[in-house]
Order: C-alpha cells, then structure tokens, then sequence
C-alpha cells in the first residue's frame, strides 16, 4: 500500500469511518441490458387489474369524499 493511500485511510479512520466494498451489478453487460429492458417492459406494461382498482377507488372516494364533487372523481379517459 503506498504512503499516500495509508494517510487518506488514516484521516478517514480519525474521522469516525472506515471502509466499506460494494459487489454491484456489471452494467456493461449484455445480460444487464437484457435484464433492464424486461424489467422495464413488466412494470410499464398494461396489467389488467388496473382498470377494476381504479374504479374501486374511485367508488369508495364517492362514498367517503362528500365535500368532492362527484363528477371530479371520475377519471377523464
């Protein structure tokens, strides 16, 4: 280890803090790319039940919202 190193490490540890080593993900790989773009894909895509939880909420803020006009709950498609 040189000189150098060892005195940022020793300034850092009179601070109050110590190093720490992080595994993370490889991002240049193709895999990762992969990996991204589906996850992507899940979260933005359609999901079916969207439609039928919307609607669920929007009855039960009709029920419990009186002071809202009932016309501003419903959503404008």
């Amino acid at each position: 280890m040189t000189v150098n190193v060892r005195r940022h490490r020793a300034r850092k540890g009179a601070q109050g803090l110590r190093p720490v080593q992080f595994w993370l993900p490889d991002t240049s790989t193709p895999e990762f790319a992969q990996q991204v773009a589906h996850d992507i894909g899940v979260v933005a895509g359609p999901h079916p039940e969207d439609d039928a939880m919307q609607e669920a909420l929007e009855r039960l803020a009709a029920e419990t919202l009186t002071e809202w006009p009932a016309d501003r709950l419903l959503r404008e498609d």
